[in-house]
């Protein structure tokens, strides 16, 4: 006796009558009268007694639909999960991040998305970028947010923005004074240096060498946002990405546009041999929307 036989049995007793059974579970009388038979014909024994035009159920079949409980019940789980998973209610993401982006940019994301995904879980990382390239590409994380990552070809880039790099200072250096910054400005004075060997650093360099300034360091850091408190605390300027200037814990901080221009890309990093969850493109969407939000 298949689930959908147990399903029929259980609305003709409900309805004590095949014609209603029939209405409830949107089929002909004919055929919920044949379920039944077939039922009693495989089972070995009745399942209804005709009583008064009535159909009353066996001692048999109340046992079986008493044994049935437990498939209905995990059938209407199986089904409400579905649900869930289609209205994006229900799974688990696993996201790693750089510094700069889980401090500046991740928390708010996840917290719209969130909102409109109850039930979901998200597990967040933070490592520096060849790590969140290592786990996306192994399937250790669902997705990952860099700032110009490294190709490579087991991995897919979704654009997410073009950042301007700024020039950040203390609200008291004579930059103040200026509208943008360029190597010029800064020649002399300490600089920090963020992301040792990484594209972004690069890029910087290629510039100040386009101004024919000595790029000469007097502190070096790994992330954008541990320059971003080390300007707040005079330690000297820096020059980093617009979002994570942008981040409110960097609140006493100045910064002004740096020149020549620099740009760098935000992307989404999700491995290219499988394809993204539904609940991933969605965290991808709230995070391409509050960059745009944040940099308007």
């Amino acid at each position: 006796m298949n689930l959908r036989q147990l399903e029929i049995l259980a609305a003709v007793i409900r309805t004590h009558s095949t014609i209603a059974a029939a209405q409830d579970l949107g089929m002909s009388q004919p055929a919920v009268s044949n379920s039944i038979k077939s039922a009693e014909a495989s089972l070995g024994f009745l399942l209804f007694e005709r009583v008064n035009n009535r159909l009353i159920p066996t001692p048999e079949a109340q046992v079986l639909l008493g044994e049935a409980e437990p498939l209905f019940l995990m059938r209407d789980t199986v089904m409400q999960t579905a649900a869930y998973l289609k209205a994006g209610r229900k799974g688990r993401i696993r996201v790693a991040a750089t510094a700069e982006l889980s401090e500046s940019l991740m928390p708010q994301v996840i917290s719209r998305f969130l909102t409109n995904h109850l039930g979901v879980e998200v597990a967040l990382e933070t490592h520096r970028l060849d790590t969140v390239l290592n786990y996306v590409e192994t399937g250790v994380s669902d997705i990952g947010f860099a700032m110009e990552p490294y190709p490579r070809p087991s991995l897919e880039q979704t654009p997410l923005a073009a950042l301007d790099m700024v020039c950040a200072f203390s609200p008291d250096s004579e930059l103040g004074k200026l509208q943008f910054v360029t190597p010029v400005d800064l020649d002399g004075m300490p600089v920090i240096k963020a992301g040792s060997g990484s594209r972004i650093n690069k890029l910087i360099e290629e510039a100040f060498q386009k101004s024919r300034v000595v790029f000469n360091p007097t502190v070096d850091v790994r992330f954008m946002n541990v320059a971003g408190y080390c300007v707040e605390q005079g330690v000297g300027v820096a020059i980093i990405d617009e979002l994570t200037a942008s981040c409110r814990q960097h609140g006493t901080m100045r910064v002004l546009p740096f020149r020549p221009r620099v740009q760098i890309s935000l992307a989404a990093v999700s491995a290219a041999s499988r394809p993204q969850q539904r609940l991933v493109k969605s965290l991808v969407k709230y995070a391409r929307d509050e960059v745009a939000k944040r940099l308007r």
